[in-house]
């Protein structure tokens, strides 16, 4: 039953992507087609997709539907300037449109894409949107990896960062990493350290060990990572209230283990299940104590099971060993006789390069022993161990935060984005160009085409459907500002030629734009190619599994498998 569940969620997030792209094409193409009616232009067709499959013909236009649901279009001969007698499809003559007919037909298509997306905006605004990480004012440093360049400029554990690139913040860490990636030259971070401030400054360099699919992009994700504030809200009649936990309680240490993020917290909760977990929790500006016991929950045993052996891993840096940093007693590491700072060498034959390398092994087993070997004071120890399962457990809690931003606000988080995105690779070509001495990790391979948007919003809606109607909004948005990139055969390129025949009272001449237009849809075809070929590329990869590097990664955060 549960796997009939999972396939007809796939399918939902399917039919929601093709959804999603059909609506915001057809919201754009129906602004060009409404302000061309509305002026008196003349229309051949108003398709939805390419390469139609079915056509009506009503008053005059022929409505289309293709098979490949790509993009859209509305033909319109007298907007297009590189005609120098626009003719209807079936070869009438028409008369030219007025740089003002043009100029409106082209902006109402990203118009009414911000008016959709403004519209479907409100949806997030009410309902709210699942954040990673609660917003915050301060982020302390829960780790660092050593050989890191955030290490070498002066950050260290502990460290409080006020702010960023000299700017205070109100993010969650996601939305903090974004503002990251997208810094051109040297990142600054203001610091606060034993009552005293100072500003870190480093350039990001590419994280091989950055998390899921970020970690093949090659971006410059931070070799540290926040203590981030757990706060939990209980649900009515479960243990955690029944024990006296309160709605906005911040959890920080589980049976005095500190804690940095929910993961951690969870997998808590999964260890002393049917046991007392004694939950140091910050409540009024005060700690306190509550004792709750974490009750099985057996329809998830089967999918969610882990199985651990027990010890906590960190690799201290790039092409560096993993070591064993903790130990959790009564497990089958601590039992066998695995040793804190052990160098872990190989886990069934397979030589251990990244914390990765344990955890897949030992996940694969599904419980069988297995064969690890340690270096220990240059000797190599074996050990045959046989991982305990942990199966999930659960005391009732809810710890979902959720942002409910504006629909401004949202169109201006994609504004800034876009802005961002396009100036970060742009410096990263210049200063290979040799052109700035800026740098950035962001490269044209991480543009998305529709094959990419398609994936984000398949994964999106997967995720959650808050965040897959967030990226329908961010869709519709990056789609009108795209559009408007004064580029030929773009809405943008006909905005701009447009106001050039408006300014000075002459057209300009019918050969030299429709040069231009065969050389820019040249360059966007292009373009689709190349980034299509790395959205392939980027499928292909999350399917596939993935493979530790053979030099070994960096990493971030302790692992505990």
């Amino acid at each position: 039953m549960e796997t009939f569940w999972s396939h007809l969620g796939t399918v939902g997030a399917v039919i929601f992507v093709f959804a999603a792209l059909g609506f915001c094409i057809l919201f754009h193409e129906l602004g060009h087609f409404l302000a061309a009616k509305m002026l008196g232009l003349h229309i051949d067709a108003f398709s939805l997709g390419f390469r139609p499959f079915w056509r009506k013909k009503y008053k005059g236009v022929e409505y289309r539907i293709g098979y490949l649901p790509f993009g859209g279009y509305v033909e319109i001969p007298q907007i297009d300037a590189s005609d120098e007698i626009p003719k209807a499809a079936d070869g009438t003559e028409l008369r030219p449109g007025t740089p003002k007919e043009r100029i409106i037909t082209a902006a109402a298509g990203p118009l009414f894409n911000i008016i959709s997306g403004l519209l479907i905006g409100c949806i997030i605004w009410i309902w709210g949107m699942p954040q990673d990480t609660p917003k915050m004012r301060e982020i302390t440093v829960q780790s660092i990896v050593e050989a890191s360049p955030e290490y070498r400029a002066g950050l260290r554990e502990g460290d409080v960062i006020t702010k960023l690139n000299g700017e205070e913040f109100f993010l969650s860490w996601a939305k903090f990493v974004e503002q990251i990636l997208y810094t051109t030259g040297e990142v600054e971070l203001t610091v606060r350290r034993d009552g005293k401030t100072f500003v870190v400054r480093y350039t990001p360099v590419d994280n091989p060990n950055a998390p899921g699919s970020i970690r093949k992009e090659g971006v410059g994700y931070p070799f540290f990572m926040p203590r981030v504030p757990i706060k939990i809200f209980p649900k009515r009649g479960s243990v955690a209230e029944k024990a006296g936990l309160k709605a906005g309680d911040i959890v920080i240490a589980a049976n005095g283990v500190q804690l940095s993020d929910y993961r951690q917290f969870q997998l808590q909760i999964d260890l002393f299940c049917g046991k007392p977990l004694v939950l140091t929790v910050e409540r009024d500006g005060k700690r306190i104590d509550i004792t709750v016991i974490p009750q099985p929950v057996p329809e998830l045993a089967e999918k969610y099971t882990n199985y651990l052996i027990g010890i906590t891993m960190e690799q201290r840096g790039k092409d560096q060993p993993v070591f064993v940093t903790d130990m959790i007693k009564e497990y089958p590491a601590a039992m066998a006789g695995v040793m804190i700072n052990d160098q872990l060498s190989t886990v069934n034959g397979t030589k251990v390069t990244s914390t990765l390398t344990i955890k897949k092994t030992i996940t694969r087993t599904q419980g069988a022993p297995v064969e690890l070997e340690v270096i220990r004071n240059g000797k190599v120890e074996k050990f045959t161990l046989t991982p305990k399962a942990v199966i999930p457990a659960d005391i009732g809690i809810s710890m979902a935060v959720y942002d409910h931003p504006t629909p401004f606000r949202q169109f201006h988080d994609t504004v800034m984005m876009s802005w961002k995105a396009l100036r970060g690779i742009v410096t990263g070509l210049g200063n290979k160009l040799g052109l700035t001495r800026n740098t950035s990790t962001l490269k044209p391979s991480h543009m998305s085409g529709p094959l990419g948007i398609g994936i984000v919003l398949f994964t999106s809606v997967k995720t959650s459907p808050a965040i897959g109607i967030y990226m329908m909004v961010v869709v519709s948005f990056a789609l009108a500002i795209f559009n408007l990139l004064p580029l030929p055969v773009l809405d943008g390129g006909h905005i701009f030629f447009g106001l050039l025949e408006l300014i000075f009272r002459r057209p300009i001449p019918t050969r030299v734009t429709r040069i231009l237009s065969y050389i820019f849809v040249t360059l966007l075809v292009s373009l689709m190619l190349f980034v299509t070929f790395f959205d392939i590329r980027r499928a292909v990869n999350k399917v596939m599994p993935e493979k530790p590097a053979a030099t070994g990664n960096t990493q971030n955060a302790p692992e505990n498998p």
